[in-house]
């Protein structure tokens, strides 16, 4: 019996669900491409494909290698996780940088959320295609031939883009606008669906949400100038900031953007909806894409945010 296969972590959204008493965690799902179509879920049936590293051969073998690789990998993050966000008195942990284990435990696990995606799926069974465009493959064997794809593709990149992952300067951030999260939780800045992912991983900036209030980013060759950045800090994004976050997130999501219910980021409900990343495997051109250029600061050793503004957020500002 084919599993339910999750591509996101439950562990993962549980930083951005609500617990529900005697039901489980909840969080808020929304169309990536409709954001007027909202539902709330439970983490369990979110970002998950019936048998998704399970390949359909016609000689009933299947291959879940890879979901329990992955499972191995979260198991191992979760302490990384609690290092930078289960701070008691700060929303900014002061435990910053992460101990070596922590950051190569995280760098695993940020290597395998770029890859093991529906859209890195999607690019991939797109590349099969173009290599083989006269070449009309039954749908049967056809999903099989990019699942397996897939998998080979993960087995082969992982070890690498963790490696470069681990190598990069990481900065913790908050954010006073709350974020959201998607089905691709990792996003490579202007450079998401190269063909070279291990090298766009190497040069552009990076971006994860950790929850509703705090994230990673890693910035690329745009900041070499700034020394500051060339190693790990921290960082504080105003409003205006936040949202910049969020609409970056809802680009490069597949097919929902997720977020906490009772912190709803205004950016899933703007009405002004601009083309998202492009998608080759649907037609689309990718230069309408959009380019993103983030310019910030890197927060004083001495200054820190306190966790109250987790759940406290700030008066809204005038228009005037």
């Amino acid at each position: 019996m084919k599993t339910n296969d999750h591509t996101v972590p439950q562990s993962y959204l549980r930083r951005f669900a609500e617990e529900r008493r005697g039901r489980g965690q909840f969080i808020v799902a929304t169309e990536a491409d409709h954001v007027d179509r909202s539902f709330e879920t439970n983490v369990r049936n979110i970002a998950a494909v019936k048998g998704f590293y399970w390949a359909s051969l016609d000689d009933g073998t299947s291959n879940h290698d890879a979901e329990h690789l992955f499972a191995r990998v979260e198991a191992a993050t979760a302490p990384a996780f609690a290092a930078m966000l289960d701070d008691h008195k700060y929303a900014l942990s002061q435990r910053w940088p992460l101990p070596v284990h922590l950051r190569e435990r995280l760098a695993w696990w940020m290597a395998a959320q770029v890859l093991r995606t529906t859209r890195q799926r999607k690019r991939l069974a797109h590349l099969l295609d173009e290599s083989a465009p006269g070449l009309q493959l039954p749908s049967s064997l056809r999903k099989a031939a990019a699942t397996n794809l897939h998998i080979a593709y993960v087995a082969s990149q992982l070890g690498r883009l963790a490696g470069v992952l681990y190598g990069r300067p990481w900065g913790l951030g908050f954010s006073d606008a709350c974020l959201l999260t998607s089905d691709v939780p990792v996003v490579l800045l202007n450079q998401h669906d190269a063909h070279e992912q291990v090298l766009a991983a190497a040069v552009c900036d990076i971006l994860l949400a950790l929850d509703p209030h705090r994230f990673l980013f890693l910035p690329g060759a745009g900041h070499l100038e700034d020394r500051r950045k060339q190693v790990d800090h921290r960082l504080k994004f105003d409003g205006g900031m936040g949202l910049a976050l969020s609409e970056i997130i809802r680009d490069a999501a597949d097919r929902h953007l997720l977020h906490h219910p009772v912190h709803p980021p205004q950016a899933v409900h703007s009405s002004d909806i601009r083309p998202r990343l492009a998608r080759p495997w649907e037609g689309e051109d990718p230069k309408r894409s959009p380019q993103y250029s983030l310019s910030y600061n890197v927060l004083p050793a001495e200054y820190g945010v306190e966790r109250r503004w987790l759940n406290e957020h700030p008066p809204r500002r005038s228009a005037s």
